[in-house]
């Protein structure tokens, strides 16, 4: 009998010929790579267990125990051929989706149907009757900065990202371009070069990812993908603005879309991010966003071979050019190609202090052609570089700063203790805290010793905050402007960052950021605030900030505290009773959503989910992370990079420039608070309340072993031998997505909405209209039904086998299959259709297609799980079956699309 609910097919399904075309050559080209390197029989094998898992998936009698058998009698190295040609073909069908979503885009803009686009935001306002003023005015209110963190789950390495990408380039030239049989067979052969290179590349690294190569991992997408990718997408949106707006001169946009780190500089819970690190890394982005300039640099320099002779030059250029050293012998009547070599070597011998000095010396050039007939030049090469200088400066993005505020409660417990001012800092209430804070902060004298000789921890939250003082005097305020605080519960743990900050110097020059985290938290935010704006001291530091607040919220934690509904619920009310504060207090409202890349960690469609947000709660600025593998499948491909960003820009000028009228319906409002203490209790009781429930976690996923995949240089725990609560939100939602039961993205939400339509009979009509009328409610079944699709409890059952306690096993089981075929009924009925993804056959055919390939590599952890868990550590077997499980995790990770 099936675990799956029956899935429908719609009555017409949109034609993918193309796309089953590109899936059936990348498969043959792999097919083939496989018998040159392990031949037909290792062939054969994969083509036995695909042929296995598909009957499976038919629900054909006997197949799961012929897959199970097949898998169970093959040795290690039959099983490590199984696992790459699994995982590799996932590579390569993630490869073929992308170009036929790019065939599908490119046909919608050839035919003027490009939707949520920043043109289509800016057609919407001026229909809406928005004039010129009013566009202009919005988008100088406009701060969108996306965040790329520093704790990412991306499981592949950059080595092999970069020969996708290759792959990727190659079918778009195949598919754009009329190619001679020569040279589609040329590409072929190229493109089959790459797959044997990803055949015999690892998949994981060697050993665990340091700092560095989070950041390496992070440049590679702004240098090769999103600098460009940005260019672009503002003259996109300038040329909308053209269109609709001919009258006026919309050559220089505000600086509305904008990138930021935290690679190597959030060290929350990771001890191996450093004031010396974080010094590295601001050093590492200086130089990778100089040497892109060097090269478009070179390139302008070959082309801006414009004589003197031939047309004139400025009088300001020849000046600057004769004033630097006279004009150059080799070509003195070149005096653009002058002047850009001027550029280069101030830019090698870093003598430039600000970035406004760049864009200067570029600004003489681009205004001389543009006088001089050279209007066509000055647009083109030039201007895409004085773009970038604008958009990434001489630091190329900001890099923020993310510390748990209990660090800093334990290092001021300390110095407090050792300046005699009370005995134990953190015994204090929390009034008492804020007096004492208050007054330190208005003392001019030292807080910080010369030389501090405290405990390694205490001084290295003294080290971090000098470390930022020297940034700035260093390379100016932009290069660090935000310091997050985590676990922030209380005033105090503000007022410490306020202290610290002030004690160096730097409190007029940095957002200092809470970050609330649980649900209680996010319940508690507006008091916290109230007290803070209440402050004087930070009143000043408010003033000197220009009365604007940042406010982070976190999706991962509240979600893993209390489910899917009461996170995402108690995350929408916070954001509106925290916009009723800041504006009550006339203070400006900047939310940070810390959102994940999975459902049950806040993902979802970006623009989704800016136009979920509460009415009032976004005032222009608003800050988003791209957490883990969102960064690859967002940034890998420029044009999907490219809609992404529009995607981004469409929301927030729509919010801004037309946001929806009226305000929340109060039965809506209602309805909620019920179903989200109703999924948060259901929630509770099974992950929290049921006995033996970590027990059945550790068993039932690969948790224990994540810790081993070397792909992160964060631990899983905040803190070593930490508890359950102590697990990060990461790995607690990779190891169920590992498992495909993926419970917290779902776990609870049949639950509640079955007990809200039992009371009575017309709420399922409620419902429905919130599901109609409401963007977020929308949003939030969407996502439900998303990972209710991706989830397979006939999987999850298998991995259940792994529990040694059978009555465990069954109790625990039973419940989350129980639960889960709930939470597929009820949302069917919400969103009125007989199956899940039923609107949606796309999406539904990529789970399907994926299916008969993602499961065998279920089947084989799940095999070598059961190994690894019988033999020690120290026995002879034990790492290269280790490395075989870690490597069923990357593949499961490429077929489900995500990890944690």
């Amino acid at each position: 009998m099936s675990s799956r609910p029956t899935i429908e097919k719609p009555a017409t399904r949109e034609l993918t010929n193309p796309l089953s075309n590109d899936i059936r050559l990348l498969g043959n080209l792999l097919g083939a790579v496989i018998r040159e390197q392990h031949g037909d029989d290792a062939f054969n094998l994969v083509e036995d267990v695909r042929a296995a898992a598909k009957a499976r998936r038919n629900d054909e009698p006997g197949a799961a125990e012929r897959l199970t058998k097949l898998i169970a009698d093959v040795d290690l190295d039959a099983k490590r051929v199984l696992i790459k040609a699994f995982s590799n073909y996932f590579q390569l069908i993630n490869i073929a989706e992308d170009l036929q979503r790019i065939r599908a885009l490119r046909q919608r803009e050839l035919t003027g149907r490009v939707d949520d686009s920043a043109e289509a935001a800016v057609s919407a306002l001026k229909a809406a009757g928005v004039d010129a003023a009013r566009i202009r005015t919005i988008m100088n209110e406009i701060s969108v900065r996306l965040v790329l963190t520093a704790h990412p789950s991306e499981a592949k390495r950059k080595e092999v990202l970069i020969k996708l990408r290759h792959i990727a380039q190659m079918m778009s030239i195949r598919d754009r371009q009329t190619l001679l049989p020569r040279e589609s067979r040329a590409l072929e052969a190229q493109i089959t070069e790459e797959i044997e290179e990803l055949w015999q590349t690892r998949p994981t690294r060697a050993s665990r990812a340091t700092v560095a190569d989070e950041v390496d991992f992070g440049l590679y997408f702004i240098t090769s993908v999103i600098m460009d990718v940005m260019v672009d997408v503002y003259a996109d949106l300038r040329e909308a603005l053209q269109t609709h707006y001919p009258n006026e001169d919309w050559s220089e946009l505000p600086p509305l879309l904008r990138f930021a780190s935290w690679i190597g500089g959030d060290r929350d819970g990771n001890p191996n991010v450093s004031p010396e690190v974080t010094l590295q890394t601001l050093q590492t982005l200086r130089a990778a966003v100089r040497n892109a300039y060097l090269e478009e640099i070179d390139f302008l320099s070959e082309h801006l071979t414009h004589s003197a002779d031939e047309v004139p030059v400025s009088e300001d250029l020849h000046e600057a050019v004769v004033g630097a050293g006279g004009l150059d012998e080799r070509f003195p009547t070149e005096l653009y190609r002058q002047q850009m070599n001027l550029i280069r070597g101030k830019l090698e011998r870093a003598e430039y202090e600000e970035t406004l000095e760049l864009y200067d010396d570029l600004k003489l050039i681009e205004t001389s052609l543009k006088r001089n007939k050279g209007r066509n030049t000055a647009g083109g090469a030039l201007r895409r570089l004085m773009e970038k200088v604008r958009l990434f400066g001489l630091h190329l993005v900001p890099l923020e700063i993310r510390e748990d505020s209990r660090l800093h409660a334990n290092a001021l417990d300390e110095m407090f203790r050792h300046y005699g001012r009370t005995e134990s800092y953190k015994g204090l209430s929390e009034a008492d805290k804020q007096t004492l804070l208050t007054m330190e902060i208005a003392n001019p004298r030292p807080f910080f010793p010369i030389e501090p000789h405290f405990s390694e921890a205490t001084n290295k939250i003294i080290a971090t905050w000098r470390m930022i003082a020297r940034v700035h005097k260093q390379y100016g305020t932009v290069a660090i402007d935000t310091f997050i605080a985590s676990m922030s519960q209380q005033p105090s743990d503000i007022l410490a960052m306020l202290l610290l900050a002030r004690e160096v110097g730097i409190e007029k020059d940095i957002d200092l950021v809470p970050l609330f985290e649980t649900i209680d938290d996010l319940q508690a935010a507006p008091a916290v605030m109230t007290v803070l704006f209440a402050n004087p001291e930070y009143r000043k530091h408010l003033a000197a900030r220009g009365s604007r607040q940042q406010i982070m919220i976190g999706y991962s934690d509240s979600g893993k505290d209390g489910g899917y509904l009461a996170s995402n619920w108690n995350l929408y009310t916070a954001q509106e009773t925290l916009a009723e504060t800041c504006a009550s207090q006339g203070v400006t409202l900047e939310l940070f959503h810390g959102r994940g890349g999975s459902i049950g960690r806040g993902g979802g469609p970006t623009n989704q989910a800016i136009l979920s947000q509460p009415p009032g709660s976004i005032h222009g600025a608003i800050k988003i992370t791209e957490q883990g593998e969102v960064i690859a499948y967002r940034y890998s491909n420029a044009d999907i990079a490219r809609r992404h960003l529009h995607h981004v820009l469409n929301a927030v000028l729509l919010v801004r420039g037309a946001p929806p009228a009226g305000e929340l319906r109060p039965e809506w409002r209602q309805a909620m608070d019920y179903l989200a203490e109703a999924g948060r209790m259901a929630y509770r009781k099974f992950v929290y309340e049921t006995p033996g429930f970590a027990e059945y976690w550790q068993q039932a996923t690969p948790i224990n072993e994540l810790a081993n995949l070397p792909i992160s240089s964060r631990p899983a725990k905040r803190k070593p031998g930490g508890s359950f609560q102590d697990v990060r939100a990461i790995p607690w939602v990779f190891s169920w997505m590992q498992s495909r039961a993926i419970i917290p993205s779902w776990y609870g939400v049949g639950y509640a909405l079955a007990m809200f339509c039992s009371e009575q009979p017309d709420r399922m009509a409620l419902l429905r209209q919130m599901y109609q009328e409401w963007t977020f409610f929308r949003a939030l079944m969407e996502n439900v039904q998303l990972d209710l699709a991706k989830a397979d409890m006939g999987i999850a059952e298998l991995y259940a086998s792994l529990v040694s306690d059978e009555a465990l096993r069954e109790s625990i089981f039973s419940e989350m299959k129980q639960a889960y075929l709930r939470s597929c009924k009820m949302v069917c009925e919400v969103i009125e259709q007989p199956s899940l993804l039923y609107q949606s056959p796309v999406m539904q055919r990529s789970i399907e297609r994926r299916n008969p390939y993602v499961d065998p590599l279920n089947f084989i952890q799940v095999d070598l799980l059961k190994q690894l868990r019988q033999i020690q550590p120290n026995h002879d077997e034990y790492k290269a079956i280790l490395r075989a499980a870690l490597n069923t995790i990357n593949g499961i990770s490429a077929g489900m699309k995500t990890t944690g």
